[in-house]
């Protein structure tokens, strides 16, 4: 008779509905620790992305200085900035410096036009 009773308990157990509840609660947790690393796995993903991005423009980036470096240390550049900056020539090299100022005939006009007034300007502008 012990023996019949405790064949009964299990399936009545099993089949009541607080063991129907206490199912859906832990299946309702699991889903919800799921859930939860889903979504942190994938802001970890973008994020992963977005550095791996970040550091595919600063390896650019940096290629991009090696070269400039490279330049500013060749003898091309130096060689440039001692005949822009310092005056320096080459041997057989003839330096020619061109002054600034604008040629006479330019200049004079150049001052006749900016002395004249505003309707002299459209004046000129229009029947000249």
């Amino acid at each position: 008779m012990f023996d019949r009773r405790k064949k009964s308990i299990f399936p009545d157990l099993i089949f009541s509905k607080f063991f129907l509840v206490f199912c859906l609660f832990i299946l309702i947790i699991i889903l919800v620790g799921v859930a939860n690393g889903t979504v942190k796995n994938y802001k970890v993903n973008s994020e992963v992305k977005g550095l791996q991005d970040e550091i595919s423009r600063l390896e650019k980036q940096n290629q991009d200085f090696g070269q400039l470096v490279s330049y500013l240390n060749s003898d091309i550049f130096i060689e440039q900035e001692a005949k822009l900056k310092l005056g320096l020539k080459k041997e057989g090299e003839n330096l020619v410096v061109i002054p600034n100022q604008a040629l006479p005939d330019q200049s004079g006009s150049q001052k006749e036009v900016k002395t004249l007034s505003n309707p002299a300007k459209w004046w000129t502008y229009f029947f000249k």
